[in-house]
């Protein structure tokens, strides 16, 4: 064989890989498309929902509201999912509701999800499970964690803490890692509360559910009526918990 039919040969052969490569492409977008599909499904909303107020009896009490929140979007437009040239596939890092119900010993206390300095996270602690978050993997824990509300600490931002110069301005990783979880939060319906006293302007100025100072007392912001008007991305509440 000669070294004219060995490349034709070998060119065929790339032909066929490459041809073989861009159906597999096609086929993992299409599964990604039909995936994304069910993930946005009602049926699937309503059962996490469900799922997640049986895994914790507290979440109940929110419940109805975010039914009724789900059935008004029941026959909203879904937006098609975007393509990116050059990135992969995101895994999904959620854990599902149905899988927290394996868990023995379900947490009947408050659960709080916080942006804490460390004697702040002391302080509540006495008074309800505190989830910690930290910068590196703050989305990922909020998303993944069962929690009750997003507490962020006014002081967080003190120097030696995790979240060292939050709310100084051209902190830019700090403020991202702030804008996710809390955006997060707002999704999951999740109470967003200021804690402590004098916060700098640049957390002040954002959109609260609540402001508090008295760690016993956070616990009636999940009462029936006690956020009016849903919970996410409000402004700041006049009848702040203290």
């Amino acid at each position: 064989m000669t070294d004219e039919e060995q490349n034709a040969r070998a060119y065929q052969q790339l032909g066929r890989l490459k041809s073989t490569l861009r159906e597999r492409e096609a086929r993992l977008d299409e599964m990604e498309k039909r995936l994304a599909a069910l993930e946005r499904s009602t049926a699937v909303q309503f059962g996490r929902l469900v799922a997640g107020a049986a895994r914790n009896p507290k979440r109940g009490k929110r419940l109805p509201r975010e039914l009724y929140r789900l059935w008004r979007k029941r026959n909203a437009p879904a937006s098609a999912p975007g393509s990116s040239g050059g990135g992969g596939v995101e895994p999904d890092r959620i854990d599902r509701p149905e899988n927290r119900l394996l868990v023995a010993g379900p947490c009947d206390d408050l659960i709080i999800a916080g942006v804490l300095a460390p004697h702040t996270a002391s302080a509540l602690a006495e008074h309800a499970k505190v989830v910690p978050l930290y910068p590196h993997d703050a989305a990922i824990a909020l998303e993944s964690a069962d929690v009750d509300m997003l507490v962020v600490d006014a002081a967080a931002g003190e120097p030696g803490s995790p979240w060292a110069y939050l709310g100084v301005p051209g902190m830019y990783d700090r403020d991202l890692a702030l804008h996710e979880i809390r955006r997060i939060a707002a999704a999951r319906s999740l109470p967003l509360v200021l804690w402590g006293e004098a916060p700098p302007a640049t957390l002040a100025s954002l959109p609260w559910d609540a402001t508090a100072t008295a760690p016993g007392r956070l616990a009636e912001l999940l009462e029936p009526g006690r956020l009016p008007g849903g919970v996410g991305g409000r402004p700041l509440t006049r009848n702040a918990v203290r």
